[in-house]
């Protein structure tokens, strides 16, 4: 930990690793949520926890960018 007197920085990542990693988890955020629609297969349980995987995937990928 961190005295008052003390900052602590954490070191940014470089600005290609930013759109790498924000492409990828809403890359794979959509497509869960494809996954998720009324026309795929499988159950409404399946589809359900496909629809939480995408949102939670995209808003990672909101916060990767963000942060």
């Amino acid at each position: 930990m961190a005295s008052e007197g003390q900052i602590s920085t954490r070191p940014k990542d470089c600005l290609s690793c930013r759109i790498v990693g924000t492409g990828t988890l809403m890359g794979v955020g959509g497509y869960a949520l494809w996954q998720s629609r009324a026309t795929a297969p499988g159950t409404p349980l399946q589809k359900r926890v496909m629809g939480g995987v995408g949102v939670a995937l995209v808003i990672g990928g909101f916060f990767r960018w963000f942060n």
